[in-house]
C-alpha cells in the first residue's frame, strides 16, 4: 500500500507510505494518493497529508524513471504525464481544504505536493529543497508556479537555481509554512489546524482557494468578475443560509452537514 487512508471524525489522514524510498514517487504511489483524495472530498471535511517514515517526500522515484529509460528512451513529458501531474492536480483541486505536515525533506516533486496544499506545518528538523538543478533538471510538479506565488521571483530562484536546502525555520520566515514545531507534535498541530477548518463551509474555502490563486496572475477587473460569479453561486447555497441565521440568531452556525 503507498498511500494510508484514515479518517479520524470527518478529517481524511493521508499517508505517503512508501518509507524506505523516502515516500519518492511513482506510478502506483500516484494513483493512490488521486483516489485518497477523490475519497476524501466524498466523505471528510479537511485532509492531513503528510508522509511515513524519515520524509515527507523525496521527490520522483530515479530508479522506475531509469528503468523507463532503458526501455523506451527519455521522455520526461510523459513520466509527468502520468506521475507527477496527477497527483498535484489532485491536492491543488482538492475539494476539501488541506494540510501538508511536512515531517522530513520536502524535495524535488515533493516540494511541489508541499506546496499544493493549502496550509503548511514542518517539524523542527525538516526542509525544502528544490533539487533538479542537481540533475540537470527544471523544477515540475508545479513549483514553478507555486513557489514564486509564495515567496516571490527573487527568493524562488535563489531556491531553485542554488539547489540549496530550506530549513524549517527559514520556511517559516519565508511564509511557507505556518509554524515549525517538534516532530512529536506535527501530526496533532495539523489534526488541530484541520479539525478548525472543518468547522466552517468547505464549500467556501476551497472556492476561496481558486479565487486566491486565480487572481495572482489576472487583472484587477478579472478578479472582481470571478468574486462576483463566485459569490453569487454562494450566496445561494445552504451553507450561506445556515451563516446568516446563525449570526441573526446569535449562536454558533452548524456546518458540519452534508455538502451543498
Amino acid at each position: 500500500m503507498n498511500v494510508i487512508y484514515q479518517l479520524e471524525a470527518d478529517i481524511a489522514v493521508v499517508t505517503l507510505n512508501r518509507p524506505d524510498s523516502f515516500n519518492a514517487i511513482t506510478a502506483d504511489l500516484t494513483a493512490e494518493l488521486v483516489e485518497a483524495m477523490d475519497r476524501a472530498g466524498a466523505e471528510a471535511r479537511a485532509a492531513v497529508v503528510t508522509g511515513a517514515g524519515k520524509a515527507f517526500c523525496a521527490g520522483a522515484d530515479l530508479g522506475e524513471i531509469a528503468a523507463g529509460y532503458e526501455r523506451d528512451g527519455p521522455n520526461l513529458g510523459e513520466v509527468l504525464d502520468r506521475n507527477f501531474h496527477p497527483a498535484v492536480h489532485a491536492l491543488v483541486d482538492a475539494s476539501v481544504p488541506t494540510v501538508a505536515a511536512i515531517n522530513g525533506a520536502a524535495a524535488g516533486a515533493g516540494l511541489g505536493l508541499a506546496l499544493a496544499c493549502d496550509l503548511r506545518l514542518m517539524s523542527k528538523d525538516s526542509f525544502m529543497m528544490s533539487a533538479f538543478a542537481g540533475i540537470g533538471l527544471v523544477p515540475d510538479s508545479g513549483t514553478t508556479w507555486l513557489l514564486p506565488h509564495h515567496v516571490g521571483v527573487s527568493r524562488a530562484l535563489d531556491i531553485t537555481l542554488t539547489n540549496r536546502r530550506v530549513s524549517a525555520s527559514e520556511a517559516h520566515e519565508l511564509g511557507l509554512c505556518l509554524d515549525t514545531v517538534a516532530a512529536d507534535e506535527l501530526i496533532p498541530r495539523a489534526m488541530e489546524r484541520a479539525a478548525a477548518l472543518a468547522d466552517l463551509p468547505p464549500n467556501a474555502l476551497v472556492t476561496t482557494r481558486h479565487l486566491i490563486r486565480d487572481a495572482a496572475g489576472s487583472d484587477f477587473d478579472t478578479a472582481l468578475e470571478r468574486e462576483r460569479t463566485e459569490q453569487d453561486r454562494l450566496g445561494r447555497s445552504s451553507e450561506h443560509a445556515e451563516g446568516v441565521d446563525a449570526f441573526l440568531n446569535k449562536r454558533k452556525p452548524e456546518y458540519r452537514n452534508p455538502k451543498s
